[in-house]
Formats: C-alpha cells, sequence, structure tokens
C-alpha cells in the first residue's frame, strides 16, 4: 500500500499519542484516581465550560472581523461554522476541522475558497501571536510557587525553546502575509516565475489561486481592524488561562494565575504535534507534566488532566454537531473534506 504525506502524518499522530497515552496511564494509581474523583467539586465545570463557549464566540468575532473585508457575514452563521470545525478537529484525523470550516463558508455565503482559507489562515497566525504574548509575561513573571527540581526547570527550558521558535514561526508568517496583501501583483509574478516548470493551464491556475488567497488578507489594510483582531487574540487566550484557573478549584488545586497561563501555554505546544484525533494522550501527558512543575501531586494532576480533557472535548463536539444537524449537513459529508474537494469548489 502506497503512503501519501497524509497517511504518514496519520499513522505519526496516532503513534505519538499511543506513546503518550502510554506514558499517562502506566503511572495512574487507580486508587487514589477513584479518590480523587469522589471527592471532586463538580460545581465548578458549568463556569468553565460557560468560559470556554465565550472563548470560542471571541474567536468567532474575530473572524468576522477578518472576512468582513471580503463580505459581511453573520456571526451566528460563523459561530455555526466555528462549533461544526471545531467538533471535526476532536473526532476525524488530520484535523480536518481546519478545511470544513473555510470551505463551509465558501459554500454558504459564495466567496472563494481561497479567500475563506486566507482568513482562517490569519487566524492561527494571529494564535501563535496571542500565545506568544502569554508564554512572554510569564516568562517575565514566573511563580513563586514553581518547583526547582530538575525535572520542572526542564520543562521550563523546552517550553521556552519551542516559545522562541514559534514566536520566530509566527512574526515571518505574518511579515509574509503583509508583503502579499502589501504588493500582490510583485508576488503574483515572483510566484508565476517559481511554478515555470508546470504547464501553462495549471500555472495560470495556481497564480488565480494566489491572488484570490491574497484577496482573503484584505484586513492587512485596515490598520485598525488588524489590532482589534490582535486585541481580541489575547482575549481568548486569556479566557483559555481562566477556564483552568476555574476547573482547578474541582480538585483543590491552588495553581496561581500565572501557573494557569504556564499550564496553557504546554497545552498548546502539545496539541500542534501530529496526533490521534480528541488530543487523546498529548493533551493528558501535557497538562500532568505542566502541574508536575508547581508540585501538584500525581494523582490530583492526572485526574484534572482527564477532567480538563473532557470539558474541553466533550460539550464542544456535542455543540458542534447539534449545529451539523442545523446546518441540514451529514457527517458522513463533511468527513470527506479534503484537498481533492477543495479543488472542485
Amino acid at each position: 500500500m502506497k503512503l501519501d504525506k497524509k497517511k504518514i502524518m496519520l499513522l505519526a499522530g496516532i503513534l505519538i499519542s499511543i506513546i503518550c497515552s502510554w506514558l499517562f496511564v502506566r503511572k495512574i494509581e487507580w486508587s487514589s484516581l477513584g479518590i480523587a474523583f469522589s471527592e471532586a467539586k463538580y460545581i465548578y465545570i458549568f463556569p468553565t465550560i460557560m468560559i470556554m463557549f465565550a472563548s470560542f464566540y471571541i474567536r468567532t468575532i474575530r473572524w468576522e472581523v477578518l472576512i468582513s473585508p471580503v463580505k459581511k457575514v453573520s456571526v451566528l452563521n460563523l459561530f455555526s461554522v466555528n462549533m461544526i470545525g471545531f467538533m471535526a478537529n476532536n473526532v476525524l484525523p488530520a484535523r480536518l476541522g481546519e478545511f470544513i470550516r473555510p470551505v463551509m463558508v465558501a459554500r454558504k455565503e459564495k466567496i472563494g475558497v481561497s479567500a475563506s482559507f486566507a482568513t482562517v489562515a490569519i487566524e492561527r497566525v494571529f494564535d501563535i501571536l496571542g500565545i506568544i504574548v502569554i508564554a512572554s509575561l510569564l516568562f517575565c513573571f514566573l511563580p513563586s510557587d514553581i518547583s526547582q527540581n530538575t525535572n520542572s526547570l526542564t520543562v521550563i527550558h523546552q517550553l521556552k525553546k519551542w516559545s522562541a521558535i514559534m514566536a520566530f514561526l509566527g512574526i515571518c508568517a505574518i511579515a509574509i502575509l503583509f508583503l502579499l496583501s502589501l504588493y500582490p501583483k510583485k508576488a503574483g509574478a515572483a510566484f508565476e516565475k517559481l511554478l515555470f516548470i508546470f504547464p501553462h493551464y495549471l500555472r495560470d491556475k495556481l497564480v488565480n489561486l494566489l491572488h484570490s488567497f491574497i484577496s482573503g488578507l484584505q484586513v492587512f489594510d485596515h490598520k485598525t481592524k488588524l489590532l482589534w483582531v490582535g486585541m481580541l487574540s489575547i482575549i481568548i487566550w486569556l479566557l483559555n488561562v481562566a477556564s483552568i484557573y476555574v476547573l482547578c478549584y474541582s480538585f483543590d488545586i491552588g495553581l496561581s494565575c500565572a501557573g494557569s497561563c504556564f499550564v496553557t501555554v504546554c497545552i498548546a505546544l502539545a496539541v500542534a504535534l501530529p496526533q490521534a484525533p480528541g488530543f487523546i494522550g498529548v493533551f493528558h501527558i501535557a497538562t500532568q507534566k505542566s502541574l508536575d512543575v508547581f508540585g501538584v501531586g500525581l494523582s490530583s494532576a492526572q485526574s484534572f488532566a482527564i477532567l480538563l480533557w473532557a470539558v474541553s472535548i466533550i460539550p464542544v463536539t456535542v455543540a458542534g454537531l447539534l449545529f451539523l444537524w442545523r446546518e441540514g449537513i451529514s457527517f458522513g459529508e463533511i468527513s470527506h473534506y479534503d484537498e481533492e474537494k477543495i479543488a472542485e469548489l
């Protein structure tokens, strides 16, 4: 069986999730875990879920700002697509939700798929920049309750390294997108020269796709909107931090706000790796290891990781399925969106 790049990434992701799941499960003390869950204060789940959905709503407002130069789209329609996309990320491989969202909007609003993809690309860049801001503030004000053992210092060192890498990639990405929007004709001409080995008809099609993509970068022409997008991105990550801070009360984990930022950054970096659907294993081990830095006991850290994963995945998946029913689209239909399907639109 011939393996293409997509299948290789899927297999690599599944392997990473299996390894992380084994590392997480092998240290579970089941009796202690049971006691932790029996004594947990589940009342804090409800405000945590409300904060998470507030974060998704702010994401939708940000997307509306990004797509508004292309076409005015209602926040409700975008929120529906957002929830379907994040649901798909939870249950389908290869983060298919990132394909589903722009394709659904393009179909519903009759805009170019490439332009729609451009707005999603800007979203991801600002997500990176937002987490970089949170990480930078965290490293400037590392909490006093942080453990100074060797493992903790190793985690901090690795976190700083990967944050620096993400910062570099984020800055490069925003610079490239800005230059594309600033010099669309020169970008098209340069791109066309790079494609000299392709047939003429294919070269023209790819250049047209590039220009369609650039049309989705029109927000760069509106400095006020761009600033607003940046502010919304930081608010999104602060809400993610708040959800972790609140849920910690379920297990009486006395984590500071800075500590919640630390856990948020660790999880964000971990889930960026290739992995199985639902972030199984990777999410859990990242949460456990980040709490270990603050001296949180193993059973408390593991029970919190399991609960946080469930609260992060289940409500979003249910909401996404409900919105999918509202849109009148079958799950089987969206599960077959891929690069070939996008090329047909």
